[in-house]
């Protein structure tokens, strides 16, 4: 089997399979870039596995022509495919895959809209990725999810090939806080390898640690806790609080894919069911008394101008992804609500491959999970 290794061959797949790929003819305005080269570990994994996906291709194609018959901007559908094939490829991958679900349901919607300091919460203002017509007008915005796992294998990876020819595990639990993460990741990184070198384990907040010797099968342990990941996570949807919306609905676009997202993609036991609901739950209920600041306003305001959380399957491919597809959970104490015949509207067009469920804040003495949804 042949690979497509660099960004020229598979801009020229994605220009066999676009018109509007094949017409911005972006090879002649471009540098090439390596993906992988042969026997060596990829440089961008991410683009050498989609670059590579047929099917994920197919979609990749059919949106940048769908984006472009609905009046898209040539400019942002070039952005979108220079973004897609450099060092943005998975976010961009999120982005577009947001947009082909919006094609699918056939929606009125544009695209990458300009917004000022007095429409979203970031002071110096920003592009948001889309507003849709319910025909109520709802901006959104799309971040790719897959905090945790994507982490922890950037992190167990990087460890491996310091600690060669050992190879590095995590083991108990990644039910840990994203901030956790970030810091092995960067400022606590040598210290984290110089424990590991010594002790050959090493303990950070739930998750340990393992350096093992190579072997054909390696087997490790983890637990899988939806709520208590949840909770330790509870102020992650703030992270992008710089665009949410001040006067419109606003629905923030977690997009999930098995590449980075894990255990996240398959619903075993009910575990994506359990750990989006006790998310959202958190995301708008917990925060209601907080009056930390976010800008210009309190984090309890900043809650309740998230309208709703989308959290949307990307993957293409077999076997196919088990429905739902596609959860919105809506806020109970949105200040900029979608009408019911809004959320309707929007999910009517899925059938079963989308769920919507209005939250309802529980006791302040409930388990997240628990409360009455």
């Amino acid at each position: 089997m042949t690979f497509l290794r660099t960004r020229f061959e598979w801009l020229d797949v994605l220009s066999a399979k676009s018109s509007i790929a094949a017409e911005l003819a972006l090879k002649t305005k471009l540098a090439d870039e390596i993906y992988k080269t042969q026997n060596k570990k990829a440089l961008n994994k991410d683009a050498f596995n989609l670059s590579n996906n047929n099917d994920h291709n197919d979609i990749l194609a059919s949106t940048i022509d769908g984006l472009a018959a609905k009046g898209a901007d040539l400019k942002n559908l070039s952005k979108l495919l220079v973004d897609l094939t450099s060092r943005n490829t998975y976010g961009t991958f999120c982005e577009i895959s947001a947009y082909g679900y919006l094609l699918k349901g056939k929606h009125d919607f544009d695209i990458q809209l300009p917004m000022d300091g007095s429409a979203i919460l970031n002071p110096h203002g920003a592009d948001l990725d889309g507003l849709l017509r319910l025909p109520q007008e709802v901006a959104f915005d799309v971040k790719a999810f897959g905090f945790h796992e994507h982490l922890v294998s950037r992190l167990t990876e990087r460890l491996s090939y310091d600690l060669a020819p050992d190879i590095v595990v995590a083991q108990d639990s990644w039910d840990v806080p994203i901030s956790t993460l970030f810091d092995l990741l960067s400022t606590q990184y040598e210290q984290l390898v110089q424990e590991l070198r010594q002790s050959r384990s090493a303990a950070r907040d739930a998750i340990r640690f393992v350096v093992r010797t190579p072997a054909r099968v390696q087997v490790s342990s983890r637990e899988l806790d939806p709520g208590k990941l949840a909770r330790k996570n509870a102020d992650y949807a703030f992270s992008y609080a710089k665009q949410f919306a001040r006067h419109k609905p606003f629905i923030l676009v977690f997009v999930i894919h098995p590449w980075a997202s894990g255990a996240l993609h398959v619903n075993f036991y009910g575990y994506v069911d359990d750990f989006t609901q006790a998310l959202a739950q958190i995301t708008f209920c917990q925060f209601m008394a907080d009056t930390s600041p976010i800008f210009d306003v309190t984090k309890s305001h900043a809650s309740q101008l998230l309208s709703g959380i989308l959290f949307m399957n990307a993957w293409a491919g077999t076997p196919p992804a088990e429905p739902p597809l596609y959860r919105l959970f809506l806020n109970p104490n949105a200040i900029n609500p979608l009408h019911p015949a809004s959320v309707e509207t929007l999910a009517a067009p899925y059938g079963d491959d989308m769920t919507v469920t209005k939250i309802q804040c529980p006791s302040a003495q409930s388990d997240p999970l628990r409360g009455d949804m």
